[in-house]
């Protein structure tokens, strides 16, 4: 899928912003090797695979295997929506020419809703047996767990003035996922550790995006040099520009200065650069990271007029999301290692 991505955008078929460097050579070498790959894991699966002429053991419904087979649809399906949300533009304009596109929408109304029970077999999977479990008296730290959980989306929910029922149980269900994998990370028990890893990192990954995608704020306006956009509890103010010129494009540094109700400033530098073989204006946007949240800034020109587009963006928790997907690197890297280590 990463590889096909990758096609897709390099060799110029679809539009990013990463299409800037797209090159058709480069595109047809991408496809080659994505052929090869899946030619050498045929060959692999044709060549390794032995009959399994043992005895068969029934799998009950309340067993892990059972939770693993039910995510693994569930996963198999939010590849297929991404893929068709992806191609589909791209085949429907070469067979009737017309051109659509495919945004946030169709990808919130086909996702989310599966995505509840995904977090919920997710958090209850880990804790049961394989084969067959027996349904036990459910524990008072579950309970609570659970109660913190629907107490913390509601707060959310009133915060972010949406209160409805989906954003509550999806909400809820994230921060379940993440309370039950934090219990278990820290738990005294150091059992299973690369799972108990993978497993936390990919419940911090669904809560940060979750909660990114809720309170992330974007303002596009034009301004000039000494001008001032107040919005929200922020404001941002054009100081400044600066030309340079380096060994192959001009620069053009836009010094802006964002500060919030608490007078608390940051000073962020956009930059256009101007490469004249051939002509091309790219933007080199600035970013503040901190552990709480990004803060984005790029400028582009508007043509003949002194004003400058400015879009600035404000992402928490971003940090996050890359220390969450690290954390699921780790994970599956001891896995490797404890199985070789174990043979």
């Amino acid at each position: 899928m990463g590889l096909s991505g990758t096609f897709l955008v390099r060799s110029g078929i679809l539009n990013s912003v990463h299409t800037f460097a797209n090159d058709p050579e480069r595109g047809i070498f991408i496809l080659i090797f994505l052929f090869v790959l899946i030619f050498i894991s045929l060959i692999i699966f044709f060549v390794f695979h032995k009959e399994n002429n043992k005895k068969i053991v029934k799998i009950y419904w309340l067993s892990k295997e059972t939770s693993i087979l039910v995510n693994n649809w569930f996963l198999m399906y939010f590849l297929s929506v991404v893929l068709i949300g992806t191609v589909y533009p791209i085949f429907l304009e070469v067979l009737s020419s017309e051109k659509i596109s495919v945004g946030p929408p169709f990808y919130h109304k086909l996702i989310i809703p599966f995505l509840i029970p995904f977090l919920l077999f997710m958090s209850i999977g880990p804790n049961l047996n394989w084969i067959k479990s027996k349904i036990k008296k459910v524990r008072i730290e579950i309970i609570i767990l659970f109660v913190i959980s629907l107490l913390v989306s509601l707060l959310i929910s009133r915060k972010i003035g949406s209160v409805n029922l989906i954003n509550i149980v999806l909400i809820s269900a994230a921060f379940y996922l993440f309370f039950i994998t934090t219990k278990d990370f820290f738990s005294k028990k150091f059992k299973n550790y690369p799972q108990k890893i993978s497993h936390f990192g990919f419940s911090l990954l669904i809560l940060s995006i979750l909660l990114n995608s809720i309170f992330s704020s974007e303002v596009i306006t034009n301004l000039k040099v000494g001008e001032k956009f107040s919005f929200k509890e922020e404001s941002i103010t054009f100081e400044s520009i600066e030309n340079t010129k380096s060994k192959n494009y001009r620069s053009i540094i836009g010094h802006f200065k964002i500060e919030d109700k608490q007078k608390n400033s940051i000073q962020l530098k956009p930059e256009l650069r101007i490469y004249d073989q051939p002509f091309t204006i790219t933007s080199e946007a600035d970013i503040k990271t901190t552990l709480y949240y990004d803060k984005f800034l790029v400028m582009n020109l508007v043509k003949g007029n002194e004003y400058f587009n400015v879009r600035y963006q404000f992402k928490p928790f971003m940090i996050w999301i890359w220390i969450s997907t690290l954390l699921l690197i780790i994970g599956g890297v001891f896995s490797l290692f404890k199985r070789i280590y174990e043979k």
